[in-house]
């Protein structure tokens, strides 16, 4: 008897378990490390106002690339060619259905989604200039005092267009003190927008330093020339890539900079070419403007719906 009614008991533990199991591994609390940098996550929960911890039923492409976009070398991870993928513009569709991934859903950068992009626009010193040099992370080895001696090499002799000269760094290089003094005792401020896992500050510190300034140059091709021209800023390349001080990880010998092509096809966009305007459309273009989605579309994508739910156990 004892015996029978402690089977049910288990029986029963057992349903709940699974049903816990089913729903939070499929459903709910988003763990995904690349969906969660930079606070994109955040970002369409805001965007959608979604009260329910979803997760989002793929993976979001984290930063603007000149290749697929898909965080990881598609050449030998043939294991996840199944999974969806969310991405940014044409160029990383195109990318990546050459690798042979072809569950894809074009959305645009998550930074498209945040509010106020264009608040404060008068809020800026006039000719004052940041600089978001390229960056090491935690996957690279990067050459500092070579590729940042250069860099402040280039930076002085420019220096006299602007009244004041602010460098970002990422995390990592900001708790370098040698580095930072390295700029401190040129005169120029430094800043960083913080940590990228996990941060919902990220993005909403980045818009509120570019707002700060009229002029946005980088070194490379990257993500935040493109944010800064969507916001309208007028950006320029400048001072020879620093790409070349960065030993990559080897992923099929492929060019994540491709700084020679990007520059032929915006040469707009070189110091030697810049005409102290913004060129907005470019950062459309880049970020995926045209791709942008409601927050109807975007709940139905991410299967962001109650009857995901019952859809589970029918």
């Amino acid at each position: 008897m004892f015996q029978t009614i402690r089977t049910k008991l288990y029986r029963k533990k057992r349903k709940i378990y699974q049903f816990n199991e089913k729903i939070f591994q499929n459903i709910f609390w988003e763990k995904n490390i690349d969906n969660l940098y930079y606070g994109h996550y955040y970002i369409f929960k805001n965007y959608t106002n979604a009260i329910l911890p979803y997760k989002i039923n793929g993976e979001l492409q984290h930063g603007w690339s000149n290749d697929h976009g898909i965080a990881f070398n598609p050449d030998k991870n043939i294991e996840h060619k199944n999974l969806r993928f969310y991405l940014w513009n044409k160029n990383n569709l195109n990318k990546s259905l050459n690798y042979g991934y072809k569950n894809i859903e074009l959305i645009g950068a998550p930074f498209i989604y945040l509010p106020n992009l264009y608040n404060h626009k008068k809020e800026f010193l006039s000719k004052s200039l940041l600089i978001f040099p390229l960056h090491s992370d935690e996957f690279d080895y990067f050459d500092i005092d070579t590729g940042y001696n250069a860099l402040v090499k280039n930076i002085k002799k420019i220096r006299s267009f602007f009244s004041l000269i602010t460098v970002s760094l990422v995390w990592k290089d900001y708790n370098n003190k040698n580095l930072v003094n390295l700029f401190l005792k040129e005169g120029f401020k430094v800043v960083t927008m913080g940590r990228r896992d996990n941060n919902p500050n990220f993005l909403p510190n980045f818009i509120k330093i570019v707002h700060k300034h009229e002029y946005v140059c980088s070194d490379t091709f990257s993500s935040a020339v493109f944010y800064s021209l969507f916001m309208r800023k007028k950006v320029f390349i400048y001072g020879g890539t620093m790409s070349k001080y960065i030993e990559q990880k080897k992923w099929g010998g492929r060019n994540f900079y491709d700084h020679d092509k990007y520059s032929n096809l915006y040469p707009e966009l070189l110091w030697e070419n810049f005409d102290d305007k913004s060129h907005h459309a470019i950062g459309e273009k880049e970020l995926g403007w045209d791709y942008k989605k409601s927050p109807k579309e975007i709940c139905e994508i991410f299967g962001w719906r109650y009857r995901s739910i019952i859809n589970l156990f029918t």
